[in-house]
């Protein structure tokens, strides 16, 4: 290769990739000469792709091949893999390779952290980008604690790096408290949450006057710790205090228009990924709900309103309001990634084929959380083909090799398992399904996706056996490594994992919560949501009654982790789901719209909406006496002991011929339940 400098700045992609390809073949023939230079031109050119629509794939390959290029060269240009690991893991974040985005931030760090050790200039700076970029992937594969440690540990960072002389470092402690301050909204910490936030807020502020203008990201960071600012107090049930932080994000949206139009999209899918979006009028408004069942959007100065939020089922959930006084108008919280889980509450399934589970900690006796759910509707999965052909006779057949023989046996203990514990004995259910975990273990080995989703169904559906019999911890390391797995082949395999996923996931959620990890719950039930979510986009006739089912669940989350707004706004958008599910389809339907009305009853009441409380119950009454049968598998006891609860509690707040109506219809549903056959 002749010698000449690498392209300049602003050289584009295809040129750039032309000096790759010429440096690659210098390279291999002399690598002490054009090794450095060849990793340096794949950091540029990878990074330039990343700005390239479509073309982040190629990105995380040329970044990984640059990695590849500065490990061999190693000592002094170290930096260069830090720089390239740390590019490589946002990348693979951006393409939902989380498993992967996680092991690249992980040595990043530990790159940054040798360096930093070592008093590399400017080392120190890189690892608190590298902290923050790991947090981001500790949270997309749901260790949210350790990601919320990175983030604090990168916060400290760069607080001693800002200069008390000149104030520089000011701007990325600003960006990074942000950070810290969303995060620990997300994870239900509201009141920490507002320190960081705030002073973030202040910080940007203070930036507002600078001579030439703010750079449009700084805009952006701006508006967002605005935004998050606003809903943590909404968060905290401090309407009033939240509105000047949310016209200050709006205001911000504006300028950014004004600027750089392209740049607001991230803005707009942030305040609608809560629930919210971007008035005419320049304001930031929630999704409400009209008396007449349909939506729109109001400011917040217009009084509260309510969002439509995650992802959840019907279901009532039985526990009344914690607090007095409160009103909020915000969005719920709809995470990709996984937080914290853990729930006391009930969960009424979306339709009559359904068993729902509830918990009345703080409310009417309903049935726990561990009661089983029906296959394939939020609780076990669906065996896989083989399935159909089980039968309850015992299976002596020895494992052989991993192949179809091996698969279907799996396939026909998980049918046992699931038959068992459908029939009421869970106990007994356990054995075939732990027989079948010992065998997917074996078919698991050299089989790819194949043997990893056979596997992953097994342990979810272990999990509710052991749940249903009152292993609870072990039921918990069930479901978590199925989710592990999952996440691990979402990649490979997407359209037979991702349906799996978002089951474990909302599983993952309710074994949580029944442990009193209340907080810990709410991440992966986030998780349920968005993944249910892109189903019922793809396939709504297959998927939209499950994204009712688990954004109640979700709603339940939400509460028991005390963000009521959020957990309104939850069961608005199941509500909603069920009055298009009953409108296409009444018979079969009506069940889930019932409890649905319940659940969104005993959210206002939790709120303290006391002269709202009395129209969805009624409505949910009113649908009651359409109701000719109850199916075996529907949440009789649920259903019955909200509608109890909700008619004395409409007794207390003047409401007296609602709450008649409502404990008689309690009564009458008690009577009519089926006997227990389950």
């Amino acid at each position: 290769m002749a010698e000449r400098e690498t392209p300049g700045a602003g050289t584009p992609p295809d040129e750039l990739g032309r000096t790759v390809a010429s440096l690659r073949r210098a390279a291999r023939a002399d690598p002490g000469r054009y090794l450095p230079r060849l990793g340096y031109t794949l950091l540029r050119f990878g990074s330039l792709l990343a700005t390239e629509p479509g073309r982040m794939a190629e990105s995380v390959d040329v970044l990984g091949e640059a990695a590849e290029v500065y490990r061999r060269l190693s000592g002094e240009h170290l930096p260069g893999l830090g720089i390239a690991l740390q590019r490589q893991a946002l990348g693979l974040g951006a393409l939902g390779r989380h498993q992967q985005g996680l092991g690249a931030a992980r040595e990043a760090v530990e790159v940054w952290r040798g360096l930093a050790a070592e008093g590399v200039e400017g080392s120190r700076a890189e690892l608190a980008g590298a902290l923050l970029v790991l947090g981001a992937r500790l949270a997309e594969t749901g260790r949210h604690h350790e990601a919320l440690d990175r983030i604090h540990e990168a916060v400290e960072t760069r607080r001693l790096l800002v200069d008390r002389a000149d104030g520089t470092g000011r701007t990325e402690l600003t960006s990074a408290l942000q950070e810290l301050g969303v995060k620990l909204g997300e994870m239900g910490r509201q009141e920490e949450a507002l320190v960081p936030l705030r002073a973030s807020v202040a910080a940007y502020r203070e930036t507002a006057g600078t001579a030439g203008g703010r750079a449009v990201g700084d805009l952006g960071g701006h508006a967002v710790a605005a935004f998050a600012t606003g809903r943590a107090l909404l968060g905290l049930g401090r309407t009033d205090e939240a509105r000047p932080y949310f016209a200050e994000a709006a205001a911000l949206h504006t300028e950014i228009t004004a600027r750089e139009p392209a740049a607001t999209a991230f803005l707009d899918h942030l305040f609608a990924l809560h629930g919210h979006r971007l008035t005419y009028e320049g304001g930031i408004a929630a999704w409400t709900r009209t008396p007449d069942g349909t939506t729109s959007s109001g400011r917040p100065e217009d009084g509260p309103a309510t969002s439509g939020g995650p992802e959840a089922p019907d279901r009532p959930d039985a526990t009344p309001p914690a607090r007095t006084g409160t009103t909020t108008w915000t969005g719920a919280s709809v995470r990709t990634e996984a937080s914290a889980e853990g729930e006391t509450a009930a969960r009424t399934e979306t339709s009559a084929s359904t068993v729902p589970t509830a918990s009345a900690e703080d409310g009417p006796a309903t049935s726990g959380p561990d009661e089983p759910a029906a296959p394939g509707r939020g609780g076990p999965t669906r065996p896989g083909p083989a399935a159909s052909a089980a039968s309850g006779q015992g299976d002596s057949t020895p494992p052989g090799p991993a192949g179809p023989a091996l698969f279907e046996r799996i396939d026909r203990l998980n049918a046992r398992g699931l038959a068992l514990a459908d029939s009421g004995r869970p106990g007994l259910a356990v054995e075939p399904l732990t027989e079948a975990l010992a065998l997917g273990r074996t078919a698991a080995v050299g089989t790819g996706a194949a043997g990893a989703v056979s596997l992953a169904r097994t342990l979810h559906h272990l999990a509710f056996a052991r749940a249903w019999s009152g292993r609870r911890t072990e039921a918990l390391e069930a479901v978590d490594e199925a989710v592990h797995l999952c996440r691990r082949h979402l990649v490979d395999a997407p359209e037979t994992v991702r349906p799996l996923l978002a089951d474990a996931t909302d599983s993952l959620g309710s074994r949580l919560a029944v442990l009193g990890r209340h907080r810990d719950a709410v991440a992966p039930a986030t998780e349920s949501v968005a993944l249910f979510r892109q189903l019922a986009h793809a396939d709504p006739a297959a998927y939209r009654d499950e994204l009712a089912r688990v954004l109640n669940n979700l709603s339940i989350r939400l509460c028991d982790a005390d963000r009521h707004a959020e957990a309104l706004a939850a069961t608005e958008e199941s509500l909603e789901i069920q009055r298009s599910l009953h409108h296409e389809d009444p018979a079969a339907h009506l069940p889930g719209l019932v409890h649905a009305l319940a659940n969104l009853a005993l959210r206002l009441a939790r709120l303290d909406r006391h002269d709202e409380v009395a129209a969805p119950t009624a409505e949910a009454v009113r649908h009651l006496r359409h109701l000719d049968r109850i199916h075996p598998n529907n949440d009789v006891a649920a259903l019955a002991g909200s509608l109890a609860w909700l008619g004395g509690y409409l007794r207390r707040h003047g409401h007296r011929d609602t709450a008649r109506d409502t404990e008689r219809a309690a009564g009458e549903l008690r009577r009519r339940a089926p006997e227990p056959g389950r």
